[in-house]
């Protein structure tokens, strides 16, 4: 079955510092799939693959050595940087336990008409800078979750043991060494003072662990990556997975019909087939399937995300999300490439994948301040 291939995948993975087209190029001009490289859910392991293979030959293309050049310039610069930890934060979750994930949500503002701001509102539309303050986890936990993706790529590329080895020490610092490790669960993401000490939308944190562990994978052959560091951080992995599916947060989370509900469902599906617990899998699929029936609009767009105020970001943002799942759902034969809702002859989400990208972004050119609808046309699927 031919998979379509996000626009974007390939320059994410790289270095975030080249420009798409180049990327799609020279990945396009490999002649055949490179054996052995992992399942990767969020970006196309093979691309890398032959992207190396290129740049080793000598026949890169110019911007591809730039774009290497100036990754292991990145790379390099955070040879020296302090680990960080959930220890770090100046807060601490209602549970008392500094290791507890911490974090309000980016949409949560303090009241304004109280004198202290209790209790604490949601607003849509832009994040509250205050979520990525000292007191909280989130900035940290994304910063070295962005190093350890940094430095994996740069051992990738270069095969220089230092990059592999810092990797390794922020993965320790974070997800293994008990001093410092953060507990694998999100009781207390999303938090909104006066009102909740944490809240099942938290969960959304967690989508970037899918493009870490995806990373991780790149670190493989490192010898500085060893056994006992990969069967530490699978246990982490095996502990997240078994809250996501029994924790109360995580089945509520599972049950949204927006974004959530479908990266809830990646979660699971691309945690789990790290793992190699398939039996996970098919369930999301099945979820996602349902989420169709209830999300999308006729012109293949998304209702929910379509009334938000950002709406072009949360229409991409769910688009990934679907896309995450049916890649994990080529893994274990349940296509969601293909899948169209029957009752009503939708789009199916090939083809609605295959054109988003470009459709969003001539909406958007053409009127920057109205909300932006994905519409989607009805394609043969690739």
């Amino acid at each position: 079955m031919k998979i379509p291939r996000r626009t974007s995948s390939l320059l994410l993975a790289f270095a975030l510092v080249l420009p798409a087209a180049a990327v799609a190029a020279e990945s396009a001009s490999a002649a055949a799939a490179a054996p052995g490289a992992p399942f990767t859910a969020s970006f196309d392991a093979e691309g890398l693959d032959h992207l190396r293979a290129a740049l080793d030959s000598g026949q890169a293309a110019p911007a591809l050595r730039a774009a290497k050049a100036e990754l292991l310039r990145t790379a390099d610069a955070l040879l020296s940087a302090t680990p960080l930890s959930v220890m770090d934060k100046s807060g601490c979750a209602a549970s008392g336990d500094k290791h507890d994930f911490f974090a309000i949500g980016k949409l949560a503002w303090a009241n304004p008409k109280t004198p202290d701001g209790m209790p604490w509102i949601r607003r849509d539309g832009p994040a509250n800078p205050v979520a990525a303050g000292p007191g909280y986890d989130k900035a940290r936990y994304n910063l070295t979750l962005h190093r350890i993706q940094t430095l994996a790529l740069a051992w990738f590329y270069a095969r220089d043991e230092r990059y592999a080895a810092k990797a390794a020490q922020l993965l320790r610092v974070w997800f293994i060494d008990p001093a410092t490790r953060m507990n694998p669960h999100l009781n207390y993401a999303s938090a909104q003072p006066g009102v909740h000490d944490g809240m099942p939308i938290g969960i959304i944190e967690g989508v970037a662990l899918i493009g870490l562990f995806d990373h991780v994978k790149l670190l493989a052959t490192a010898k500085t990556w060893t056994p006992a560091d990969e069967a530490a951080l699978r246990g982490w992995i095996s502990g997240y997975v078994a809250w996501l599916l029994e924790s109360k947060f995580g089945q509520t989370e599972g049950r949204a019909t927006n974004n959530h509900g479908v990266w809830y469902a990646a979660q699971v599906a691309a945690c789990s087939l790290y793992l190699g617990e398939r039996q996970h899998v098919r369930p999301m699929v099945e979820n996602a399937r349902r989420f169709l029936a209830v999300q999308q609009t006729p012109e293949g767009g998304f209702d929910s995300e379509l009334k938000r105020e950002q709406s072009l970001m949360y229409s991409i943002y769910v688009v990934m999300a679907y896309e995450t799942l049916a890649r994990c759902g080529a893994q274990t034969g349940d296509d969601l490439w293909h899948y169209t809702t029957a009752a009503k002859n939708y789009p199916a989400l090939a083809p609605m994948l295959h054109r988003a990208a470009d459709r969003v972004i001539e909406e958007n050119r053409k009127n920057s301040s109205a909300p932006i609808v994905l519409l989607l046309d009805h394609v043969p699927a690739p």
